[in-house]
């Protein structure tokens, strides 16, 4: 009865044994499995990094060539515009990608040879504008030369026409000759005394003159105080002289002939004047055709 209670204590504790040593056996087989699954992991990370790494360089070359790519056409500018984003965009989610991720390391493989692909085809298309353009320049120069010395010839031409019609101007300009300018008191008499002045005469002859044209002609007088403002009363407006818009003190419409004509022009004040220089510019079709200054104390 000893003895099977003893074999059976045996029998029980070398099962035990036998256990432990397959558990051991487990663990150490386990054990080496992970360890292996780890350095596959270290490795496959590694390659990952590597291949992100080698993605994000070829995708700053990429862009950088973009970059470089220079043309005047709106349409591709916008193009280059527009797949530069794409590179900036791709390369923004590189870096987000785990580097254990090896299919979709390989997705971008191809997205990047896509992209360089389409920069190739843009470089083809811009060199073939550009060649195109070149001799579209050189024609166009060419032409601008031709046109260049047409102008000059034009230029040249205008010039002379230009001098011819001054000359025709300047000879039918009327001239103001023996300009006066006198102050006058509220008897009309002359004053020398401007607390006396109520208003001013301007006498002159307008010159003989047969190539000016005849008929209506409107004569101007500016009178300038000595401050350099112009003297105005309910007679005065304003007349176009070299292109702008100024004042004219009192106006005469006359009737011209062509001969020799006296003409006589008032200027009222309406105001307090002051003592000093006071110049009288006449005016007939746009010109000045005379001038007088005189001073009163």
């Amino acid at each position: 009865m000893q003895e099977n209670s003893k074999s059976t204590v045996n029998k029980v504790l070398l099962a035990l044994v036998i256990a432990e040593a397959i558990a051991i056996l487990v663990l150490f087989i386990n054990k080496g499995k992970q360890e292996k699954e780890a350095e596959e992991m270290m490795q496959k990370i590694e390659i990952g990094n590597n291949q992100k790494d080698s993605l994000n360089r070829e995708m700053e070359i990429i862009l950088d060539n973009y970059n470089q790519l220079q043309t005047t056409n709106d349409t591709i500018n916008a193009q280059l515009a527009e797949q530069k984003a794409k590179v900036e965009e791709l390369m923004t989610t590189l870096k987000r990608t785990k580097a254990s991720n090896l299919d979709s390391l390989k997705k971008y493989r191809a997205e990047v040879e896509t992209l360089r692909s389409i920069m190739r085809s843009f470089v083809v298309q811009i060199d073939s504008l550009n060649t195109k353009n070149q001799i579209l320049t050189e024609e166009n120069n060419r032409l601008s030369g031709q046109l260049s010395n047409a102008r000059q010839q034009n230029k040249q031409l205008s010039n002379v026409k230009d001098s011819l019609q001054g000359r025709v101007k300047e000879a039918e300009t009327l001239k103001a000759q023996g300009i006066k300018l006198v102050a006058l008191n509220d008897r009309d008499n002359e004053t020398s005394r401007i607390l006396k002045t109520k208003k001013f005469r301007v006498t002159f002859t307008l010159s003989e003159n047969e190539m000016t044209k005849k008929g209506e002609k409107d004569l101007m007088v500016r009178l300038v105080k000595p401050d350099g403002s112009i003297l105005m009363n309910e007679s005065s407006g304003f007349f176009n002289y070299q292109g702008k818009e100024i004042a004219y003190s009192s106006k005469k419409n006359i009737n011209y002939d062509g001969k020799a004509q006296n003409a006589v022009v008032y200027v009222i004040s309406r105001e307090v004047l002051s003592a000093g220089n006071y110049q009288a510019d006449v005016f007939c079709e746009g010109r000045n055709i005379g001038s007088v200054t005189i001073n009163i104390n």
